[in-house]
């Protein structure tokens, strides 16, 4: 049995699984029942994870950890623990460094420290998989070829320094051998396991990708840091109206342009109020994720071959730009990017590698999705990716998105107690309609448990409600998270609200004006009359709505719903009772309020979606009646 002393487990115990690390229990079963798991599924599974890393940049491996990071060990005989710390020797072809056993905290720990592989690494008779972010994929044997030619041998960092060991800085270097959990190597064992120097005879050879991370004075690139600009309104001006400030450059290595740079525009950035959860705060006009992620990005992945141009950062009123020497790699295409497909291949891999072992970049593949996810939640416009031949410009905008609905439906949660991401999947299920595990994890950055744990509290405080489909199943805004006005025309029977519910409205109301339900004053929640409703309509529209059936299709709904506010102004429970459905909440949040965003209808009362007396005609109708 391997034992590796100089590995420290300590950088790994709480981090989350990514491009580099991954964990795994050694136990199934629910809890409380959990037996050891399958052994020769186990072996499976590491080999492909340890060819996975190879065939990428490398990574970690630990085995005997839980998804809540509980450390639980192994329960396997020694003959057993042998041959699964032997899998990447005989399973792997090349064959690839064997496992190892550490101790924490009276556990036993398995842990495969996998190094990037110089060829294509294949699983006996299983192909060749690809660690990209947090997943493990098949691919092709060429897609590999190309990928390690390309960034191990074809690019800018892999090429020889000039400079020496004495010539780094150690400070630095100590930082990232302890953020890999390598403190115990020395810095040159580190270069040469992150694959940034090599021996040739007796002598040590750095590569550029050294120089650039750890140089202490300077580099010779000559355009590898960063420009600062400030532009005074929305546009570049020249001549007597120039309007551009530039800030000194930051130069020197990476981590340390990349620091003083956040630095310096954490002191340009506003801070305005802004809707964060459900409360207007004083935050800043970008998310920081968001703005980090475009800088550290074009860093770690700009093509340092174009040394007469450098990474260029332009503050506008209405936006932040960030342009980067060199487009797109041949792997990657604009439209995997806005999909949100997580991608991970690399220009520079092992400038990447390190900046994550100096805790620069985080080790979880999310990159540009959670860019999306943040602005999003910030009701930021999304940003806009603009791949050229030879560079790439990320744009991110500062003008709210917030709609009326929006407001209002803020407005209903009043002072609930609410964390951010909470409020974050209720405004979701409102603006969508549903919401299910797959799109909270999308907005929130949170993984399928902890999006699991969160929609239950929701649904356990009735603000969400399930429709349970197995796994297709989604939430709907529960009872207490709808609006009061045409998203509370409820049927009849459906008020009897909770007394705290009904706070602060007429006793003989039952929780809603009678005008809320769309009737007139006085009717005291009385259904409307749909005889008269439908012996009013043209004999055309009496005929389609015999034809409409009790769950018509959304396209036909509409159609028909345009027609009938083509007459007049229509309440949302005069519209369900002559269209013989049930649910005006359904009906306003799935169609009307659709309807209203599309040009096509408008409210009696606009500026107020929550009026008591909200009713709805097509767009240009005429006078109300």
């Amino acid at each position: 049995m391997t034992i590796a002393p100089t590995f420290d487990l300590t950088p790994f115990l709480g981090r989350d699984e990514g491009q580099h690390f991954d964990r795994k229990s050694m136990f199934e079963g629910e809890e409380g029942k959990k037996r050891p798991r399958d052994r020769r599924k186990v072996r499976d599974q590491v080999a492909e994870q340890v060819a996975g890393f190879a065939n990428a940049e490398g990574g970690v491996l630990i085995l005997g950890i839980e998804d809540d990071h509980r450390v639980t060990g192994h329960q396997l005989p020694p003959d057993a623990l042998a041959a699964l710390l032997d899998v990447p020797r005989v399973r792997l072809h090349p064959p690839q460094p064997q496992g190892f056993v550490l101790q924490h905290d009276g556990h036993s720990l398995i842990v495969f420290d996998v190094p990037t592989c110089d060829v294509p690494v294949r699983v006996e008779g299983d192909g060749f998989p690809l660690r990209i972010g947090d997943k493990t994929m098949q691919v092709s044997e060429s897609h590999i070829q190309k990928l390690k030619f390309r960034g191990l041998v074809e690019s800018w960092e892999s090429r020889p320094s000039h400079l020496r060991l004495a010539d780094l800085d150690p400070a630095l270097l100590e930082r990232a051998r302890r953020g890999a959990g390598l403190i115990a190597l020395t810095d040159e064992e580190y270069l040469l396991k992150r694959k940034l120097a090599d021996h040739r005879g007796r002598d040590l050879v750095l590569r550029e990708a050294a120089e650039l991370l750890f140089a202490k004075n300077g580099l010779d690139h000559p355009n590898a840091g960063f420009r600062l600009f400030r532009v005074v309104g929305t546009e570049r001006k020249v001549g007597t109206e120039h309007n551009v400030e530039e800030r000194p450059r930051f130069e020197g290595n990476l981590p340390t342009v990349i620091e003083e740079c956040f630095s310096a525009i954490e002191g340009i950035l506003r801070r305005p109020a802004r809707l964060v959860g459900h409360r207007f705060r004083t935050v800043s006009e970008y998310p920081e994720f968001s703005w980090k992620e475009a800088i550290v990005n074009a860093a770690a992945h700009r093509d340092y071959n174009v040394e007469g141009r450098t990474t260029e950062i332009w503050f506008f009123d209405d936006r932040l730009e960030v342009v980067s020497p060199g487009g797109l790699l041949p792997d990657v295409n604009l439209e995997e990017l806005l999909a949100l497909h997580r991608i991970h291949v690399s220009r520079n891999p092992r400038t990447v590698r390190v900046l994550v072992d100096l805790g620069i970049v985080r080790d979880q593949g999310e990159g540009i999705p959670r860019m999306f996810a943040e602005m999003e939640g910030f009701f930021l416009p999304a940003p806009v990716l603009d791949p050229r031949d030879h560079l790439f410009r990320v744009t991110l905008r500062n003008t709210a998105t917030l709609t009326a609905d929006d407001k209002s439906f803020v407005a209903r949660l009043g002072d609930a107690e609410l964390t951010d991401v909470e409020f974050r999947a209720l405004l979701e299920a409102h603006r969508a309609g549903r919401l299910d595990n797959a799109r909270l994890r999308a907005i929130s950055g949170l993984d399928t448990l902890g999006a699991s744990a969160l929609l239950r509290r929701l649904r356990d405080r009735e603000l969400l409600a399930l429709h349970a489909a197995g796994p297709n199943s989604y939430y709907e805004l529960g009872l207490k998270a709808q609006l009061p006005v045409d998203a509370q025309g409820l049927e009849t029977g459906a008020q009897g609200l909770l007394a705290k519910d009904t706070q602060g409205s007429r006793p003989d109301t039952q929780g809603f004006d009678p005008d809320a339900q769309g009737l007139e004053p006085g009717t005291q929640g009385s259904a409307p009359d749909v005889t008269s409703l439908i012996a009013a309509l043209p004999d055309d529209l009496r005929l389609e709505l015999t034809r409409l059936g009790p769950k018509p299709a959304a396209p036909r709904l509409r159609k028909v719903l345009l027609d009938l506010c083509a007459l007049r102004w229509w309440t949302p429970r005069e519209l369900v009772a002559v269209l013989g459905l049930k649910d005006a909440a359904n009906l306003s949040r799935k169609h009307l309020w659709l309807l209203v965003t599309e040009g096509k209808l408008e409210r009696r009362y606009p500026d107020n979606p929550a009026h008591p007396q909200q009713a709805y005609r097509v767009v240009g109708a005429g006078a109300a009646p």
